[in-house]
């Protein structure tokens, strides 16, 4: 449930200004809408203090000191590393000149340009050039060759003569110092780059004190902001923002005792309004996911925590698809859970709980265990699979049936919301369209006849959608009607991916599990029909447990980044189209400390 906002104006002495932003942080309940755009020399610098800062955290947390002391000043640990990393920058640009100079170098060898420049002072010159022709063309008389080095750019070879000369190829210039002077000079800055990286290591003991004035940076700036952008008419300052409705009354007792002057509205159409989402208890698991995805729906969109869920499990459970993937997480989770993540939120183990069990009961219905044959399976397994689930026919109707119910549950989400508003005809509309759809694709697809409703749904539809857009005067939405109906096709048939990656989940398995025993067969054949059993048996189970362990692995991880992309987009894209969901809202952040907001937060 999205909380409902009031927009408040709280009204104050001017000259005690800084006392109100105080108390009303402590009170913790007011997201702020500045009434000017703030902006101060002290707002600048906190700014750069808290970039300079997060630079500082971003690269200590890359590194892992044995000394967990955090008893280091913070400000001069956030000074040093920046330094460090300045001097770092500087440090590459270096190496990079330096690799840059021996490059071309590298093949002449290393030789004293001085002793060349030395020589032609006497009367003997020396020249070097890079022949890329297939043959070595002859020196001029008089004048010796010596080749230096041989590689794909050419041959490098130095010519030798009493005189000056001219020789067909492409003379290269002497370099200014011997290729052993920019050696020393890379090792010089290769061993300054590794104490740079020591001191890093050092200064990452006191990572938790740089968090902490990260956080302290961060919570100054919000201040100054409040500050600066509040309002002042005469002796009076004001300042604009939100407050749930239910907390309001925190207000109006601090307004009472600090004698503030308080306005309340409810939000306008053009008012930005930040989003407060109350998840229910059971869908609450969702909430890591949301910010993960970053995405937060709009202050007037719906919460569709809820169906996110549902679909969401039911997803994870098709593109998985196998009991065994499902009980090896169940036996996984308690071992990350209360070892490697103890002080982790439990919100996403919660939901991975859920995923898992879900994985297991659907794996069941289709007989999917670790991509065994299903022959092999004991009677009580084979007793439990559902059959049509796993004929193509049946797990491409059972996934456009998925989304049929998927999207109906948007358009009749959009017409709740409607009400008697003449859109209400224009979902209904869609809800007709969409299952008509799903017939129509069940008859392209698996050659089932027309149900005796399709023609009748099928006017329907397309009465009530341009009747309603009529009536609402919607006249790009009626323009646009063919096209969102042939959308409408796309998206239904876009659901025929979980069919598709549970296949192809359930097809990798039976692969691996192939090239598992086909290989263990071929040792066994070998040790027995040579006497070597004894050696060949703990070898081919050796190499199945590889096999097997790297290729369901593999397979797991690749139904994992399918849930990531596809079970996701279809609730985040496909769904939320239909609903009208923009996800356009931003998350609610009331001002307070963050004392208050830990208080808050238990409470």
């Amino acid at each position: 449930m999205i909380v409902e906002m009031k927009k408040i104006t709280l009204l104050c002495l001017a000259e005690d200004a800084t006392g109100t932003l105080d108390a009303l942080r402590d009170v913790g309940v007011l997201h702020l809408q500045h009434v000017n755009d703030p902006g101060s020399a002290d707002l600048a610098k906190l700014r750069d203090d808290h970039a300079r800062a997060v630079l500082a955290l971003n690269t200590l947390s890359q590194y892992s000191s044995t000394d967990t002391g955090t008893d280091g000043d913070p400000a001069t640990v956030i000074e040093e590393a920046n330094q460090i990393l300045e001097s770092r920058r500087k440090l590459d640009e270096k190496l990079t000149q330096l690799n840059d100079e021996r490059t071309p170098l590298e093949p002449l060898g290393n030789f004293d340009p001085q002793l060349i420049e030395r020589f032609r002072d006497r009367g003997i010159v020396v020249k070097l050039y890079r022949i890329t022709d297939k043959t070595v063309p002859e020196p001029p008389e008089g004048v010796g060759l010596f080749m230096l080095s041989e590689s794909a750019r050419g041959r490098y070879v130095a010519l030798v003569g009493g005189e000056d000369f001219e020789f067909p190829a492409r003379e290269v210039p002497l370099p200014e110092r011997r290729l052993a002077d920019i050696d020393a000079d890379i090792e010089g800055v290769r061993a300054e780059l590794a104490r740079t990286e020591a001191r890093l290591t050092e200064l990452s003991a006191h990572l938790s004190a740089v968090v902490d004035k990260v956080a302290d940076i961060d919570e100054q700036i919000r201040y100054v902001e409040a500050r600066d952008g509040m309002a002042a008419e005469g002796k009076l300052a004001y300042l604009q923002g939100f407050c749930p409705a239910g907390k309001v009354y925190r207000l109006k007792s601090a307004a009472e005792d600090h004698g503030w002057g308080l306005v309340l509205d409810d939000p306008s159409e053009d008012d930005n309004v930040p989003t407060l989402v109350r998840y229910p208890a059971w869908a609450r698991v969702m909430r890591p996911v949301f910010k993960f995805l970053g995405i937060t729906p709009g202050y007037r969109e719906a919460d569709i925590s809820s169906a996110f869920f549902v679909f969401l499990t039911i997803f994870f459970a098709m593109i998985v698809g196998d009991a065994g993937y499902g009980l090896l997480f169940l036996i996984l989770l308690p071992y990350f859970r209360h070892t490697k993540f103890r002080k982790a939120p439990a919100e996403p183990f919660r939901l991975l709980y859920t995923f898992s069990i879900a994985t297991v009961v659907w794996g069941v219905l289709t007989g999917n265990y670790f991509g065994i044959d299903y022959a092999l399976l004991p009677g009580l397994l084979q007793a439990v699979r559902v059959d049509w689930l796993i004929t193509q026919s049946g797990s491409m109707t059972f996934s456009l049936l998925l989304g049929a119910i998927h999207l109906t549950l948007a358009h009749g989400w959009k017409a709740v919301i409607y009400g008697r508003d003449p859109r209400t005809a224009v979902q209904a509309g869609w809800i007709c369209i969409v299952w008509c759809v799903f017939a129509l694709a069940r008859q392209l697809l698996v050659h089932a006849p027309l149900p005796w409703w399709f023609f009748p749904a099928l006017v329907a539809g397309l009465l009530a959608i341009p009747v309603g857009l009529f009536l609402r005067k919607a006249w790009m939405d009626l323009g646009l009607m063919a096209l969102d109906l042939v959308s409408c096709f796309g998206d239904i048939m876009s659901y025929l991916r979980l069919f598709a990656l549970g296949i192809a989940s359930v097809k990798v398995a039976e692969a691996f599990n192939g090239m598992a025993g086909d290989l263990a067969a071929l040792l066994l054949s070998i040790g027995g029909g040579g006497g070597f059993l004894a050696f060949t048996l703990p070898l081919a189970a050796a190499a199945m447990a590889v096999i097997l362990g790297v290729g369901h692995g593999l397979n797991i991880i690749l139904c994992a980044m399918s849930v990531l992309v596809h079970g996701i987009r279809l609730n985040a894209l496909e769904f939320s189209l239909h609903l009208g969901q923009e996800w356009s809202g931003f998350e609610y952040k009331p001002f307070s400390s963050r004392s208050a907001a830990n208080l808050d937060a238990a409470a």
